[in-house]
């Protein structure tokens, strides 16, 4: 998707979220993205030279901006996600039933144990921290699946 509407990764990121939730505002979106307010501007000047995005004075605060798609980009990102859809429809539609069940089940067990997660803070921290403390210590982690 970057590649065909030229772009990177993060501008991609950026697109997706304001596809899914805008208009956003520039802090927003650096929440978001986890980018610094710099990071963003120029990010948006990028969005804003290709044509995919659009900044307008926020109507409830004449001091922010609020990026839009543009009607381009919007239709862009439609036909990709459609394209995309099309994609696993077909891979669906030619894979044995009962293996399509059993990846049903597997990505249904998948997202509730990342929901359940991400919905523990604390644990998360925890976690997080005690790794953190062991591959500092000098213990690998895991290698990634073969």
């Amino acid at each position: 998707m970057a590649v065909a509407l030229g772009v990177g990764v993060t501008e991609i990121s950026a697109l997706g979220e304001l596809r899914q939730d805008g208009p956003l505002t520039p802090s927003e979106l650096s929440r978001r993205l986890g980018l610094t307010s710099p990071s963003v501007t120029s990010l948006l000047d990028r969005l804003e030279s290709a044509g995919l995005v659009v900044r307008q004075r926020h109507p409830a605060d004449r001091r922010s901006v609020l990026v839009r798609l543009t009607g381009g980009a919007d239709a862009a990102l439609a036909a990709f996600f459609e394209l995309f859809s099309d994609d696993v429809a077909a891979a669906v539609e030619s894979s044995d039933p009962d293996h399509v069940a059993e990846l049903a089940t597997m990505l249904g067990s998948i997202a509730e144990a990342m929901s359940a997660r991400a919905n523990d803070r604390d644990s998360i921290a925890r976690e997080l921290a005690e790794r953190v403390a062991r591959y500092r210590s000098g213990s690998r982690p895991p290698d990634g699946p073969d």
